[in-house]
């Protein structure tokens, strides 16, 4: 088993990790000014991340530049794998931690033009869903903001990210103040400046942390993995379902889509709700063959989230090394759960499945170093961020209307626009 992350790692730390300089800067007794923090954020940013050998200090402090210097560094983490699907609609990167440990993160391209972005917010997950291969792993420790904000930045060099998604590795609420620093960063218009709709944290379910997302983070959308109908069977799939009725996640994700944006400074960014947009909330439902697919589970779905503002997601079960063997129903018979969940007049897509054939796919993220040195073959032997594959264009289809309208139809990547 992998060791454990450490808490409290030494420097460097990353330099997008505004939390960790202000406290560098707080235990060397330095007060920066703020103008000079947004400024070597906003610098940072528009020069493409440059070495801090490489970078122009001349309108810096020298008791900034020194601290800055000698703890921390643009990058922390490396791409050492690069691998793109077939038909190039996803890319996987395989991104190298500073202690060695690794994540990764998935790169979607939208017939749209869009693209979008999943990030991983732990090394493992804690949550233990039964079908999902990141469970396997067991939680090894949380990333820091900076390790989550480099994704994008290797991510951008690949393509511009237009969305972010938080459905990688781990469980983002349970990693709450490096996730909130992160998304912060995404949105704020000195670094990223991401739109705030344009940023989605993914949870399996932890109802008071998602009534504290909704408190500090009322701005980003929110997608729940519920699964399942009920609370017997979401128990029996997701372990860590026990704790937490689904009524009460329900009732918490809805809530969330409800609350007013305020208006005001939100760390650099702007947060209003001028143009009084209805906000919907995601449900994701893995369609597992037998447990969760029969249309029995389709009425209690649908009776589950009607009259609220929510979009259902049907995603079809990627196969995954676990010890729960699972199947995926045919697509007629996801049509029609589909078409039944529509019934209770809700929106309810079927999800394009994307990097199957890279293990990239909703719940097939996990790391194959061990099993592949075993094979003599790690991830390295293929060169640092060397890219693998190519071929192809994706093909979308057309966002459904309401009911019975665009039965059947798919929609890729995370499904929020």
């Amino acid at each position: 088993m992998a060791p454990k992350r450490k808490s409290n790692p030494p420097p460097p730390y990353s330099a997008l990790d505004l939390p960790k300089m202000l406290e560098v800067f707080e235990q060397n007794g330095f007060e920066a000014k703020q103008y000079h923090i947004d400024e070597f954020q906003r610098k940072l940013h528009k020069t493409g991340y440059p070495d801090l050998n490489d970078f122009d200090w001349h309108s810096f402090p020298q008791q900034f530049v020194d601290l800055v210097m000698s703890n921390f560094k643009t990058h922390i983490t490396k791409v050492v794998l690069n691998q793109t699907s077939s038909n190039e609609t996803t890319t996987k990167l395989l991104v190298e931690l500073h202690d060695g440990h690794r994540v990764e993160s998935v790169i979607m391209r939208h017939e749209t033009g869009r693209t979008t972005l999943c990030v991983s917010s732990q090394v493992g997950c804690q949550m233990g869903c039964t079908f999902c291969a990141t469970g396997t792993m067991g939680i090894i420790g949380n990333l820091s903001a900076g390790e989550i904000l480099e994704q994008l930045v290797h991510a951008d060099r690949v393509k511009k990210i237009r969305n972010i998604v938080f459905m990688g590795m781990g469980e983002p609420l349970n990693n709450f103040e490096n996730v909130k620093a992160a998304v912060t960063a995404m949105v704020n218009t000195k670094q990223f400046g991401l739109a705030f709709g344009h940023v989605t944290v993914s949870t399996v379910g932890v109802t008071p942390k998602i009534r504290r997302l909704t408190a500090e983070m009322p701005f980003v959308n929110l997608a729940l993995s519920l699964h399942a109908p009920n609370q017997e069977m979401r128990s029996a799939i997701v372990p860590a379902a026990k704790a937490y009725k689904i009524e009460g996640l329900i009732e918490a994700l809805d809530d969330h889509m409800k609350t007013p944006l305020r208006r005001g400074k939100a760390e650099g960014g702007e947060v209003s709700n001028s143009k009084k947009k209805v906000r919907k909330a995601m449900i994701q439902y893995t369609m597992l063959e037998g447990p969760t697919a029969t249309f029995e589970c389709a009425h209690q779905l649908g009776k589950l989230c009607e009259k609220k503002n929510i979009i259902v997601n049907l995603i079809p079960y990627n196969t995954t090394d676990v010890k729960d063997k699972f199947q995926c129903p045919s697509m007629e018979h996801i049509e029609a759960f589909q078409k039944i969940v529509m019934g209770y007049g809700l929106y309810v897509f079927i999800r394009k499945t994307m990097g199957e054939d890279i293990a990239g796919a909703c719940g097939q993220l996990v790391l194959q170093k061990e099993e592949e040195e075993k094979k003599e073959l790690d991830v390295e032997d293929a060169g640092i961020g060397k890219n693998i594959g190519g071929g192809g264009e994706e093909k979308v289809a057309k966002k459904m209307g309401k009911r019975r309208k665009g039965r059947g139809k798919e929609k890729s990547g995370e499904g929020l626009e």
